[in-house]
């Protein structure tokens, strides 16, 4: 006799009605504070006594095909996109209206760990183990999931379960249930874990379709770091040996997240408003900061955009011995220029200048302000300067003339209106060494970095750093009282920055 029969045998008899009751708390601290959205049935289901429950079978949305989709594989949670997909609020609806008990969540915030709840394709069904009617239906519905090899999970696009200690996977079926020893012991829930088909209800179970080629979802671009939000199917198997994120000392932030500091300073970066709270208008101008900058569009402060965004918190590579990658220079009067020394102390305390704790963005103040025509005031006022348009205070014909002008160079629409974009584009026209305060540039670069190097040094710009460049950076070192390398590291473009103004 099963587990569940024998609950049965021993409950049945008492009538036993499945009532929902209110969400219950959860036992274990991993996952209190989590914001899990519990749900319980639809409206206008009843409730059911234990007999009719634990014999209950849960009935797909169309007709099978005789076909089962094909195995699952494992796919971990790589991204940060805590929205509940399709599939996964369709099962668990499935559950608690089949079984007539219980409540269920999807989505939860990101805390820096691996689930699959963070990319919305995972279902936690709220059933208390020690409670033997909601023991009962949980013995009965994973009967029928794992039954011949998993075929329900299979149409479901279940890739795993965990329950009471135990977990079962449907990519590996052949070794059954095993010990789960994770921090949660699971025995006030079940968690199910959804492959990207099953999540986004593509399976047979809700198509009448067997999935052949499955969704590998989305990919992580930098070791370690969250990858891009999921945008569409990808068949592709994800990239092995990836490199790593460009370097920062602030911490991966991203929707949800309680560390106000940290939000606080990124919000700031964008121009928005700085409240500490990374919420859905935060993640989306994150966003709109990664497409305009050519970065991976995580939605979150990852490594990759705090180096970009924040760069006076870039950890600098040293400058001192550098190593055989460091490209030698290329001219001769390089070799024979004696050595630089730095600024004789005594000069220190009339001519050196502070170096900003952040590179210099002058148009941050005003880039939570949406301009359209017709606006007036202090920030219109700067985007005429910035534009080298007449000064009026009003958004008039001829500025907006030239905000279009700035979209159509940066393949936005041309609507004159400035919003945070916009504001990041015209800032970029005008002082493009913006865009590359993340990149540490020295003797031998070459490329557009180098000519922005060089406009905000007022030195030729040829794209070559030579002689006369790495002299103009010294130059700006010597008088912040930075170490005369010539190497323009995090440190030194803030200086640069604040000196271009």
């Amino acid at each position: 006799m099963s587990t569940a029969a024998r609950r049965l045998l021993t409950l049945a008899l008492v009538g036993v009605t499945l009532a929902t009751g209110a969400p219950p708390a959860f036992a274990d601290d991993s996952h209190a504070d989590e914001d899990l959205v519990l749900r319980g049935p639809s409206a206008g289901v009843s409730q059911v006594t234990l007999a009719q429950a634990v014999t209950a079978v849960p009935r797909p949305a169309v007709s099978l095909p005789a076909a089962l989709d094909a195995r699952p594989t494992y796919q971990a949670g790589v991204s940060c996109d805590p929205v509940d997909r399709p599939g996964s609020t369709r099962l668990g609806r499935l559950l608690v209206d089949t079984y007539g008990t219980g409540y269920f969540g999807v989505s939860r915030y990101c805390n820096g760990s691996t689930s699959e709840h963070h990319e919305g394709r995972a279902v936690d069904w709220m059933l208390d183990a020690a409670n033997p009617a909601h023991a009962a239906v949980a013995d009965a519905f994973l009967t029928q999931l794992v039954a011949a090899d998993g075929a329900m999970a299979r149409r479901l696009g279940i890739q795993y379960v965990i329950w009471n200690r135990k977990t079962w996977r449907a990519y590996a079926p052949e070794r059954g249930w095993t010990p789960y020893t994770g921090a949660s012991p699971h025995t006030d829930h079940i968690h199910i874990s959804l492959t990207w088909d099953g999540a986004m209800a593509r399976t047979s179970w809700w198509t009448g379709r067997a999935v052949t080629t499955r969704d590998v979802g989305t990919c992580r671009v930098y070791a370690g770091q969250p990858a891009p939000l999921y945008t569409g199917v990808r068949t592709k198997s994800c990239a092995g040996g990836l490199p790593a994120a460009p370097p920062s000392t602030l911490p991966v932030v991203a929707i949800g997240s309680r560390d106000a500091t940290n939000v606080k300073r990124g919000q700031s970066a964008l121009g928005i408003t700085a409240d500490g709270v990374f919420g859905s208008g935060t993640q989306r101008a994150v966003l709109a900061y990664q497409r305009s900058s050519g970065l991976p569009q995580t939605g979150a402060f990852d490594k990759a955009t705090w180096n970009r965004l924040v760069p006076s918190a870039v950890t600098a590579p040293p400058v001192t011995s550098p190593g055989p990658t460091t490209p030698a220079p290329t001219t001769p009067s390089t070799t024979t220029r004696p050595p630089v020394a730095s600024p004789p102390r005594t000069s220190r305390p009339t001519t050196t200048l502070r170096v900003p704790a952040a590179v210099v963005r002058p148009l941050a103040a005003h880039k939570r302000t949406v301009l359209r025509a017709g606006a007036t005031g202090t920030a219109v006022r700067s985007l005429q300067s910035t534009l080298g348009v007449r000064v009026t205070g009003r958004h008039d014909a001829a500025t907006v003339a030239a905000v279009k002008r700035v979209q159509a160079r940066w393949k936005l629409p041309q609507t004159g209106v400035v919003d945070l974009r916009t504001w990041n584009r015209v800032e970029l026209t005008r002082y493009p060494w913006l865009g590359y305060t993340g990149t540490t540039l020295r003797s031998g670069s070459k490329g557009p970095g180098v000519v922005a190097l060089q406009r905000a040094l007022k030195v030729g710009a040829d794209g070559q750093f030579g002689p006369r460049t790495a002299q103009a950076v010294r130059g700006v070192q010597a008088r912040y009282g930075l170490p005369a390398t010539g190497v323009v590291d995090a440190a030194t473009w803030r200086a640069i920055s604040h000196a271009a103004r």
